[in-house]
């Protein structure tokens, strides 16, 4: 089974807006109510994909029940801490004219000692029926900024894969841990490098050091609509064009379920990433987070361009 860690979920609100601009008033023609966080967002599209998974982390308050009772409609298995507060929500803005997505993003409720101890306690217990571990998102106040690195170790001592998907001070803890597998946007890496990444040429350097750290698989976003990925079998170079995107918005969670997919399918290296690749671009063609279905995303793989860089 496939376990999600989304320590600060969140409602996502999606709104599609034309020609949206600070200060006016805008009547939005149409939105999107649904679950969010990096975890759970994975969790939603790998039951679109057919794959059983179980989502844990911090709940609070009435939105917080409402993340879990969408979660179960789904059939996705819910193993939430429930604490005091509310269940953060984020409020994304598409400007479906401009092509620019804003976005709005709360704390999250406080986690105290006792409540991060319980969910330890939990986490160990799942970890005994888990063949994958993907930790997504950032962390809510209270929680240790190397939380992740516990979450990690954890899972290493009873060899069990780990996927992270976070920014910041958590990310760089983490990878000092050594995740199997490690999703990064171009910013980060630049910031983790001390340089500006202003050519491919650097961004391949800083992911290849980031992979000869111990990190399996590293991905590292490259431009807006593509990815390059370390592996030990090379470095590859995935994109897709912007024909009929309407949000990115999940793209990133859509990307990761691909993955993860053609993992346990064991598709060769480029089978893997082209089709996750395609899942992320189905992602995009809607304001609905997710993908429709399987076929959807086998019919966006002619429009994934691939390449050996290395």
């Amino acid at each position: 089974m496939i376990v999600t860690v989304t320590l600060n979920p969140a409602i996502d609100e999606e709104y599609v807006v034309p020609e949206f601009r600070p200060g006016g008033w805008f009547r939005v023609s149409r939105v999107q109510r649904s679950p969010g966080g990096k975890g759970i967002n994975v969790s939603l599209i790998l039951k679109q994909l057919g794959v059983e998974t179980a989502a844990m982390g911090f709940l609070a308050g009435f939105s917080g029940e409402y993340v879990r009772d969408v979660l179960r409609k789904a059939q996705i298995t819910t193993n939430f801490l429930h604490v005091r507060g509310e269940t953060r929500t984020n409020v994304y803005i598409v400007d479906e004219v401009g092509k620019v997505e804003t976005g709005l993003a709360e704390l999250g409720p406080y986690i105290s000692e006792d409540e991060i101890a319980r969910f330890l306690s939990n986490y160990e217990r799942i970890l005994k029926r888990t063949e994958l571990v993907v930790l997504g998102g950032s962390l809510p106040p209270g929680v240790p900024q190397d939380f992740y690195c516990e979450l990690i170790r954890l899972a290493k001592q009873r060899e069990i894969p780990t996927l992270i998907d976070a920014a910041g001070a958590p990310l760089l803890a983490a990878l000092d841990e050594g995740p199997t597998y490690a999703k990064v946007d171009q910013r980060f890496m630049a910031n983790y490098e001390g340089v500006a990444l202003n050519s491919l040429d650097n961004l391949i350097e800083a992911v290849q050091r980031v992979h000869s750290h111990g990190v399996e698989w590293v991905i590292a976003s490259y431009r807006t609509y593509g990815n390059v990925f370390c592996t030990h079998e090379g470095v590859f170079l995935a994109e897709f064009d912007r024909k009929g995107i309407v949000s990115m918005f999940g793209s990133g969670e859509a990307l990761i379920a691909g993955l993860i997919l053609g993992g346990r399918e064991r598709m060769e290296t480029k089978d893997r990433i082209v089709f996750g690749m395609a899942a992320a671009l189905e992602n995009a063609l809607h304001v609905e987070k997710g993908i429709r279905d399987r076929e959807a995303v086998e019919r966006l793989i002619p429009r994934i361009r691939f390449e050996r860089l290395l």
